[in-house]
């Protein structure tokens, strides 16, 4: 009965052995080969009674000339695991993972060393891919930057060439009113005046245009920006025209981020000065400032994670908008408003949107028709020791 049960243990290592994806091969104290499977019989075309008896560096001696290889039995048979990552061009190893396992009899005495050779073609293959589409995406990355670092350069030549024959112009235009203004009649007078009031207009355009360009090529050093302070410089800019509404504008306490200085003052002048601006005739614009932290759940190739940000919100009490109209409003040149009172160019919420996106960050709107409107500036959240 006990050989019976031994035999069949023998037979049915010898099926699990056989039966494994991986070359499993071991050899004795005297480097003799004690095992070699089917897998290893298929990749090497070396029968296992061929291989059963002979020293494995007579059978393979380009082993020898692998140090790293010959180390590692050298560890296993003093008793220490081992493993090798598969290495290009070199034998057994160019698409194999190699581990070293020391075989210990009854009484823990080494015996010999089982090395089982692990095939990682498919993932090395697939990282070579990788590499070469990370190759390939890096050099049109390096094409993108270099066109949009020109794009950058023209729009800023063609628009600092520009602005200086509209200046021109509008001083001409101005002399002329001065000078000969009592020969001109009064529709000639108004029609010099509203061609200057168009040069303005392109003025107003050429120069947001170029704040776009700037921020299109951001790659200015960061800085701890303290937004606390930077508010309160935004509000003495705006001053005028808050005393002139009666504004009340209240901010608590603002984080410091890292980020550009002057990016970060255009981001929220443009978002105050919005506010101040679409009010319905005679109301008194009042302005809410606050800061949150916010932390948001995302995914990318390696799972989930969570993402910390502070969130800078601009509410008012002005004319609002329609909450459909919320993401086209950021596009270039929208304007969701035609009335004269709320002349602009279209382009302050884009440029908003390019400074809060060259911070790591984004921008929202959330509007409601004759009642307000609330943007949420959201800045990736730095640790200061807090």
């Amino acid at each position: 009965m006990v050989s019976k049960i031994n035999q069949y243990e023998i037979n049915l290592a010898d099926k699990l052995n056989d039966a494994s994806i991986d070359r499993l091969m071991a050899i004795n104290n005297e480097w003799e080969i004690i095992n070699w499977n089917k897998t290893s019989e298929i990749i090497s075309g070396i029968k296992k009674e061929e291989a059963l008896g002979k020293r494995l560096v007579e059978l393979f001696p380009q082993l020898q000339e692998d140090t790293e290889m010959m180390h590692a039995y050298t560890l296993a048979f003093q008793g220490k695991k081992s493993f090798l990552p598969a290495r290009p061009e070199m034998f057994n190893r160019n698409y194999y993972e190699n581990h070293f396992i020391p075989l210990f009899d009854d009484d823990n005495n080494i015996i010999g060393v089982m090395n089982i050779m692990h095939d990682v073609s498919h993932r090395i293959k697939a990282e070579r891919k990788l590499e070469q589409l990370h190759h390939a995406l890096k050099e049109r990355y390096q094409l993108l930057e270099k066109a949009n670092a020109e794009m950058a350069t023209f729009t800023a030549i063609t628009g600092n060439d520009l602005k200086e024959p509209i200046k021109r112009v509008y001083t001409t235009l101005e002399m002329i009113m001065i000078q000969d203004g009592a020969r001109l009649s009064n529709s000639s007078k108004a029609g010099l005046r509203r061609i200057q009031a168009s040069l303005n207009r392109i003025k107003l355009l050429l120069d947001d245009i170029l704040s776009l360009s700037s921020i299109s090529s951001f790659n200015t050093t960061h800085t701890q920006v303290n937004v606390q302070e930077l508010m309160k410089q935004v509000v003495g800019a705006l001053d005028k025209k808050i005393q002139e509404k009666s504004a009340v504008i209240r901010f608590g306490n603002l984080p410091t981020v890292t980020g550009s200085q002057e990016m970060l003052y255009s981001l929220f002048y443009n978002l105050v000065d919005n506010a101040l601006k679409f009010q319905p005739a005679g109301n008194i614009p009042v302005i809410e400032i606050v800061n949150t932290i916010v932390t948001e759940r995302k995914k990318d190739v390696n799972g989930h994670f969570e993402e910390q940000y502070y969130c800078i919100s601009i509410a008012d009490n002005g004319i609002g908008f329609n909450q459909e109209d919320a993401e086209k409003m950021f596009n270039i040149f929208v304007r969701l408003h035609s009335r004269e009172e709320f002349r602009g160019s279209g382009t302050g919420l884009t440029l908003c949107q390019k400074i809060a996106n060259a911070h790591g960050g984004y921008i929202t709107a959330e509007g409601t028709p004759d009642k307000g409107s609330t943007f949420r500036c959201y800045l990736p959240l730095e640790q200061h020791g807090e």
